[in-house]
């Protein structure tokens, strides 16, 4: 594995962990929302969430390599 996939993949996981944690925020502070079992958003908002956060990672990674 490439130093560049490492980058990807270690910065990928922290930032869908805090993307998660945005959205349990966020829930929580939603009183409609807060009904809903798990912490987990729908499956169609994760889907989203996660390539917005692997464009970002993919991103960083770029931006580590040229510095």
């Amino acid at each position: 594995m490439t130093k560049g996939n490492k980058i990807v993949l270690v910065t990928f996981g922290l930032f869908m962990t805090e993307a998660i944690m945005h959205y349990n925020m966020g829930k929580n502070e939603n009183s409609n929302e807060s009904t809903r079992k798990g912490f987990l958003p729908p499956t169609k908002s994760l889907i989203k969430i996660g390539g917005i956060v692997f464009a970002f990672s993919l991103l960083n990674s770029i931006i580590i390599e040229k510095v």
